[in-house]
C-alpha cells in the first residue's frame, strides 16, 4: 500500500519508505514535488517501488529508518541500493535507533543522519545532529560542493564540549543496552499480556538488518509492545516505576505511550500501518539488569493482578 501525497506535478517527487517518525514525512510532503509514501517499509512495499520505477517513473531521493521508530523495521538497504544505482536517486538513511556502534550502513547509502542528542549523548543535557557523506556515492562532489557553499555552523560551544564528553563511553554504553534490551525482551516474550513484540532480532526484517551488522554489534535499545488488552497497557504504564517521556537513547529507561504523544490528532490513520494506538514504547537504558527487569515484572505484575480481577 502506498500514500501518493502529491498529484499532479512534473518535477521528481522522493520517497518516504517505511512508517517514520512523525517530523520526517510532514516535512517532505511540506518542501518539494510531494513524496510517495510506503509506509509498511517491507519487501512487498519495495517490489511496489521497483515496478513504478520500471514503469519510468523517476524519483529524486529515498528517505528511511534503519530501523524504524516505532515499529523497528529494517528495510532491505542493500537492494534499495542496487535500485539507487539503476534509477538514479539519493539514499538518505536515518539510523539514530540502530546507531552507527551496531550498524555499518554509510556505504550502501549517499547519506546518513543521526540525533546526537540520542545514545551518542546518552546524559539529556545536550541536543545536536549530524549528517554524514559517503565519499564513495557518486552524488558526493554535488553535496559536498552544496553544504560548503551553504553550511551554517551555529554549533555553540558549550554544546560542542558536552558532546564530546558525553560521547567518550559512547560504544560501551550502546554494548550495555543491547545486552538490557535482549534481557528485556525475553521478559516480554514470556509474558501472557504481551500480544506483540517489535524489536529487531525478532522482527520479520532480522536478516537485512543482519545483513548490515557490525562485528560485536546488536539490536539496539528500542522496543516497542502492544498488549492483549487496553487495559493492561494503561495499567502497566501508570504503574511502572521508570521515567516517562518521549526521547530516546538516554542512560536511563524511558517508556512513552507513543501513538498518543505524537500521533494523537490521527490514531485511525497511523493504526492502518500497524501504529496501534495502545503501543508502549521503552528505550532501554543502564540500570542493572535484575533493577530494571524487577521494575518491569512488578508492573506486568499489577497489570495480571488487575485482568484477573476484572476477569472474575
Amino acid at each position: 500500500m502506498i500514500l501518493n501525497t502529491t498529484e499532479g506535478s512534473s518535477e521528481q517527487k522522493s520517497v518516504c519508505f517505511g512508517f517514520p517518525y512523525v517530523d520526517t514525512l510532514n516535512i517532505l510532503r511540506k518542501w518539494g514535488a510531494g513524496v510517495h509514501f510506503y509506509g509498511f517499509g517491507d519487501d512487498e512495499s519495495l517490489d511496489e517501488l521497483e515496478k513504478r520505477l520500471e514503469g519510468g517513473e523517476r524519483i529524486l531521493s529515498l528517505f528511511c529508518e534503519f530501523p524504524s521508530n516505532p515499529l523497528l523495521k529494517t528495510p532491505d538497504l542493500i537492494r534499495i541500493q542496487k535500485l539507487s544505482a539503476k534509477y538514479d536517486f539519493a539514499i538518505v538513511v536515518d539510523d539514530t535507533v540502530g546507531n552507527s556502534s551496531n550498524l555499518d550502513i554509510l556505504p550502501h547509502c549517499d547519506i546518513t543522519t543521526s540525533s546526537l542528542t540520542k545514545i551518542f549523548s546518552g546524559d539529556s543535557n545536550v541536543m545536536a545532529g549530524s549528517y554524514v557523506l559517503n565519499k564513495q556515492s557518486p552524488r558526493y562532489k554535488s553535496f559536498k560542493a552544496y553544504l560548503d557553499e551553504n553550511y551554517e555552523d551555529l554549533f555553540w560551544d558549550q554544546d560542542a564540549i558536552f558532546l564530546e564528553r558525553n560521547s567518550r563511553d559512547y560504544e560501551s554504553r550502546s554494548k550495555e543496552m543491547n545486552k538490557n534490551s535482549l534481557k528485556v525482551l525475553k521478559l516480554f516474550q514470556d509474558c501472557p499480556l504481551i500480544d506483540r513484540i517489535f524489536y529487531p532480532s525478532v522482527s520479520e526484517s532480522k536478516k537485512h538488518f543482519d545483513a548490515l551488522i557490525k562485528p560485536g554489534g546488536g539490536y539496539g535499545a528500542l522496543m516497542s509492545v502492544i498488549f492483549k488488552e487496553e487495559a493492561d497497557a494503561v495499567c502497566f504504564f501508570n504503574n511502572v516505576k521508570l521515567s516517562k517521556g518521549p526521547s530516546l537513547g538516554t542512560n536511563f529507561t524511558l517508556v512513552c505511550p507513543y501513538a498518543i504523544l505524537a500521533h494523537f490528532q490521527e490514531l485511525d490513520e497511523v493504526a492502518n500501518w500497524g501504529v496501534d494506538k495502545n503501543l508502549v514504547r521503552l528505550s532501554i537504558g543502564l540500570e542493572p539488569a535484575d533493577e530494571l527487569l524487577g521494575v518491569l515484572q512488578e508492573a506486568l505484575d499489577l497489570a495480571k493482578e488487575q485482568r484477573d480481577f476484572a476477569d472474575n
